[in-house]
C-alpha cells in the first residue's frame, strides 16, 4: 500500500487536478492521498493560501475582504465546474464565509487544504477525511499514539481516501503546521499505516544536486538517504519538508519524489542505507544567505561553561534559535539568520558584553553558510580539504569551516556575494570526481 501526497501546484486547477486522477488510477496500491492547498499554476498566479492569509488579514482588520473571498470561491468554482465534480462546495464555502466573524487564523488558513482535498475525494470518488478529526497536536506537536488511535476508527483496512494537510486539531481547535505541513502530514499516515512507499509528488522531477538557478543542466540526485535529505532540507532544500524525514525514517519506510507533471519521467528515492559506487564526493550541496556570525572570546572558555550559559541565556531572553559551535579553547561562535535579529542585535551585543564578563564579542554580516552533504565523508575524510583547495584556488574566502560529528555535512560560511560563486566551484570540482 502507498501513501501519496500531491503539493499545491499539483493541485492548482482542473488540469492538473486530471493528472492526478491519472496517477492514482495508474496504481491501484495508490490508496491514502494527501493534498496541499491549490498553488500556482500557468494560470494561477496566487497560491489558495497566500489569498486565505490576506482575507485573514483584511478581516481582523475589519477591512472590506470581499473581493479576495470572490476570488477564492470562484477558483474552487471553477475546478468544479470545469471537470462537472459532483459536489456542494458552495455550501462549505458558505460556512466558512459564516464563521468568519470568530473563527481563528489557523481554521481560516487551513480551509484551502480542506477545500481542496473535498473536491479531489469527490473527483476521484474516494472518501473524504478532515484531518482535524484524527490528527492531534501535543504542546505543538503530533501525538503519534492519540493520532494513531483515533485514525484506525475512521480508516478501513484499505480504504481509499483523501485527507488535507498541513492541520490537525489541539483542545477541539484547528492548529496548522508549519509550511509545507502537508510533506508531514503524508510522512506521519504513511508512518500510521506502514506504507510499502511513501509518493511525493511536486513540480520537479526528484532533488536535484544543487539549485538549477545556480547550476545549470544540474543532475539529479536518483537516490539519498533519511539523513542526507534531513540536512539537505534543513540547509535549504525547498523539495520536501525537514520534519517529515522522521516519521518514515522510523519505520524505513521508502520514499520517492517525483513530477505530478512528467510522472514517469523517474525521481529521488529516499532509503536508509545505500552502497554507493560511484566516484562522485558530494551527493548534495545545499545554502542559506544572510546570516549573521556572533563570536565570543574568554580565555580557556571551554572550562567556563557559567559564562557560556549566561550567553546562552541572553539569546533565549531574546527567543533567539542559535546554531553554536566551538572555534577554538577560547571562542564559541553562535549562527543566526539576519533577520531574527533585526532591531535588537545592538541590545543582544551590548547584554553579552555587559553581562558575560568576556574579553571580547565580534560580529560578522551576511555570510551564507553552504552544505556539502554525502555520507561518503565518513569513510573518505580528504573530503573537506579537497573542496577547500578547490575554494582555494577560486580566491573565495572561507569564513569558517564546520564538519559536525555525524560525518555528514561539511558547512562553509563565506560572503553573501560569493554564494552562487561558491556553489558552482563545490558542484563544478566535486560532481563525478
Amino acid at each position: 500500500m502507498k501513501v501519496v501526497k500531491f503539493g499545491g501546484s499539483s493541485v492548482a486547477d482542473a488540469e492538473q487536478f486530471s493528472k492526478v486522477k491519472a496517477i492514482i488510477n495508474d496504481d491501484d496500491e495508490r490508496k491514502v492521498v494527501v493534498v496541499s492547498a491549490a498553488g500556482k499554476s500557468n494560470t494561477e498566479k496566487i497560491k489558495i493560501t497566500d489569498l486565505l492569509i490576506k482575507l485573514d488579514d483584511l478581516r481582523l482588520k475589519k477591512a472590506d475582504f470581499s473581493e479576495v473571498l470572490n476570488k477564492i470561491t470562484d477558483r474552487f468554482l471553477k475546478v468544479k465546474n470545469d471537470l462537472k465534480i459532483n459536489f456542494d462546495i458552495e455550501s462549505e464555502i458558505k460556512i466558512i464565509e459564516h464563521n468568519l466573524k470568530d473563527c481563528s487564523s489557523d481554521y481560516l488558513i487551513s480551509r484551502g487544504e480542506f477545500l481542496t482535498a473535498h473536491l479531489m475525494a469527490a473527483y476521484l470518488g474516494f472518501k473524504f477525511i478532515d484531518a482535524a478529526d484524527f490528527m492531534t497536536f501535543v504542546d505543538n506537536e503530533i501525538d503519534m499514539q492519540q493520532t494513531a488511535q483515533k485514525f484506525s476508527k475512521l480508516y478501513l483496512s484499505n480504504e481509499r481516501v483523501v485527507i488535507p494537510g498541513f492541520y490537525g486539531i489541539k483542545d477541539r481547535k484547528i492548529q496548522l503546521m508549519q509550511r509545507g505541513g502537508s510533506d508531514i502530514s503524508g510522512a506521519i499516515l504513511a508512518n500510521i499505516l506502514d506504507a510499502d512507499l511513501y509518493e511525493n509528488w511536486t513540480d520537479v522531477s526528484g532533488i536535484l544536486m544543487a539549485d538549477p538557478r545556480i547550476v545549470s543542466k544540474c543532475k539529479r540526485i536518483d537516490s539519498l538517504t533519511y539523513g542526507e535529505l534531513q540536512e539537505l532540507s534543513y540547509m535549504g532544500f525547498n523539495v520536501f519538508q525537514e520534519e517529515a524525514v522522521q516519521p518514515v525514517r522510523i519505520k524505513n519506510i521508502p520514499t520517492k519524489i517525483l513530477n505530478t507533471n512528467h510522472p514517469h519521467s523517474g525521481g529521488t528515492l529516499v532509503v536508509d542505507t545505500i552502497k554507493r559506487n560511484s566516484k562522485q564526493l558530494i551527493t548534495g550541496i545545499a545554502g542559506k544567505k544572510n546570516y549573521t556570525i556572533i563570536t565570543v572570546k574568554k580565555y580557556q572558555l571551554n572550562k567556563h561553561l557559567e559564562i557560556l550559559q549566561s550567553v546562552l541565556s541572553i539569546f533565549q531572553k531574546h527567543n533567539l534559535i542559535v546554531d553554536a559551535v566551538p572555534s577554538g579553547t577560547d571562542s564559541f561562535r553562535f549562527m543566526l539568520p539576519q533577520n531574527e535579529l533585526k532591531g535588537i542585535l545592538n541590545v543582544v551585543i551590548s547584554e553579552l558584553k555587559s553581562n558575560c564578563n568576556l574579553d571580547s564579542v565580534f560580529v560578522n554580516d551576511n555570510i551564507a553558510l553552504i552544505a556539502a552533504v554525502s555520507t561518503e565523508l565518513s569513510s573518505r575524510p580528504a573530503i573537506a580539504g579537497r573542496i577547500i583547495q578547490f575554494l582555494d584556488k577560486s580566491l573565495i574566502n572561507i569564513r569558517l569551516v564546520i564538519q559536525e560529528g555525524s560525518d555528514m555535512k561539511i558547512v562553509f560560511g563565506v560572503s553573501n556575494s560569493d554564494y552562487e560563486k561558491t556553489i558552482s566551484n563545490i558542484y563544478n570540482n566535486a560532481v563525478g570526481q
